[in-house]
């Protein structure tokens, strides 16, 4: 065979050999290269983005629903309401006082709604038409919880306190969180100021910090007509 026919040959096994050490290569350091490069974002999972319900503090106490139903005597009209009130302690030491006292809360409790929605029932049944007298009422959104101290919050605290005790001074320590907006409705404003007044001739005043009407819900079952 002449030297010119041999070329191609040699041409072609050095094309395989490069070929093949570049398969090799591909197979020896891709899946490396693959870990720990930009795919291996894609493996991680997910994370939820949806923003949390805010913590309710242990100060915090959510007693059974309170049911009250109305009937006017002369129209003969029923109105039937679900309160949801929860009640806030000055303190975690104060919620069992609060949480002994629940019962005779719930049931003073009941007794104020009784004479303020009997009223109240008449008021609205006199000036409202059927159909229009019932509302829900659900309590402002509650506030998120501030985040934790961070250490040198923390050691300024301290050094303050440490000051005011060798000049004899006394710092008041700052109050528990509260999750409570003030709520905008003047009417459920005036109801919580009556049942905190309420709550304060049964537990010690200081104990308990405010009572909170979460919900209400109001149902009018006459005002109803036929087939709806």
């Amino acid at each position: 065979m002449t030297e010119p026919a041999r070329k191609p040959k040699a041409f072609r096994n050095c094309l395989f050999k490069s070929l093949l050490a570049m398969m090799i290569g591909i197979a020896l350091f891709g899946p490396d290269a693959q870990a720990s490069g930009g795919g291996q974002e894609d493996a991680k999972p997910s994370e939820s983005a949806e923003p949390k319900e805010p913590q309710i503090p242990e100060t915090v106490i959510e007693p059974d629903s309170i049911a009250l139903t109305v009937v006017l005597p002369k129209s003969g009209a029923i109105r039937q309401m679900v309160f949801y009130v929860w009640l806030e302690a000055s303190s975690v030491a104060d919620r069992a006082v609060i949480e002994q006292a629940e019962p005779k809360l719930l049931n003073a409790f009941l007794r104020d709604l009784q004479r303020i929605m009997y009223r109240d029932t008449q008021n609205r049944y006199e000036k409202l038409e059927a159909g229009k007298r019932g509302f829900v009422y659900n309590g402002p959104e509650l506030i998120a919880p501030p985040p934790p101290k961070t250490p040198e919050e923390l050691e300024a605290e301290k050094e303050a306190l440490e000051a005011a005790k060798e000049k004899g001074e006394e710092i008041k320590s700052e109050p528990p969180f509260s999750p409570f907006r003030p709520t905008t409705n003047r009417y459920f404003a005036a109801l919580q100021s009556r049942l905190l007044a309420t709550a304060r001739g049964i537990v010690p005043p200081e104990s308990i910090r405010s009572v909170q009407v979460r919900k209400f819900y109001d149902n009018w079952p006459g005002d109803k007509k036929p087939g709806r």
